[in-house]
């Protein structure tokens, strides 16, 4: 199956909500991995079947205990658990001292994700540099998608950070802007600096900012989650991206793509 990859270049602007969110959603079998060495928020919010706590202990510390004997599909799982509602998830470090503990297990880590053959994975791998440890696992990712705000602080540091990563990753890149639904001039301001870039950003999204919704994932939410805006424009998103990693890597279409070029306006 294949790997996506979460990130941000500045910032909290919401990359572990959306992983949850476009995790419950995801359309196949899914693997949520906290792989941000800032340490797990998912063992903070969310809890496991029946409203029991998670097991903060078992997760990709435990992984790197055991990647001794390789990291096979079952031996993955084998550190994972399931949240209330479903989704699998493998905890990350419940602190940045514990990334040490992790050896050079992100380069095979992130080759593993992207082929496990029972299920996709979406890597939360929080805020993104030059120099973080968790770069090798979003070099093995099929779609790397960064998450931004529509300040002009979160996107000058959005396009910095495209521009160093388009030459470290092969994979196709996506941006993910969370803002109001109402703010749509905002939104486009940032579709417009993506534009006068020479980074191929091909897919493009607006998430809505919906304190109501993002609720449900920090276990505080009421009432009807689906009905929320952060759902609803949720929905397309996902559906997108499970499509687009479904797909045969890119470089198949090369060919067709120099017969057939794309039409239409940019996705989002």
């Amino acid at each position: 199956m294949a790997l996506v990859a979460l990130a941000s270049a500045k910032g909290s602007p919401g990359v572990t909500t959306a992983s949850l969110v476009f995790g419950a959603l995801w359309p196949r079998q899914v693997l949520l991995a906290e792989c941000d060495p800032a340490g797990s928020d998912v063992a903070i919010r969310m809890t496991a079947p029946g409203g029991a706590p998670l097991n903060s202990d078992r997760g990709l510390v435990s992984l790197a205990a055991a990647s001794r004997k390789g990291l096979s599909d079952e031996v993955i799982l084998a550190h994972s658990q399931q949240l209330d509602g479903g989704l699998d998830v493998m905890l990350g470090v419940r602190s940045p001292e514990q990334v040490g503990g992790m050896g050079g297990l992100w380069h095979p880590l992130g080759i593993s994700f992207n082929q496990m053959q029972n299920g996709d994975v979406l890597a939360d791998c929080g805020r993104i540099g030059a120099s973080s440890p968790q770069l090798p696992v979003i070099q093995s990712a099929r779609l790397v998608v960064l998450v931004c705000t529509a300040t002009g602080s979160s996107v000058a540091h959005l396009r910095e950070r495209l521009s160093s990563l388009v030459h470290h990753v092969d994979a196709q890149l996506g941006v993910v802007v969370v803002a109001d639904p109402k703010r749509r001039d905002g939104v486009k301001q940032v579709w417009s600096v993506l534009d006068a870039m020479s980074v191929p950003v091909r897919h493009r999204w607006h998430l809505a900012y919906d304190p109501v919704g993002a609720a449900f994932f920090d276990g505080r939410g009421h009432g009807r989650l689906d009905k929320t805006q952060l759902i609803r424009s949720a929905t397309d998103i996902t559906a997108e991206m499970a499509a687009l990693v479904a797909a045969p890597p890119q470089h198949e279409f090369d060919m067709a793509e120099a017969a057939f070029p794309p039409q239409g306006e940019w996705g989002g």
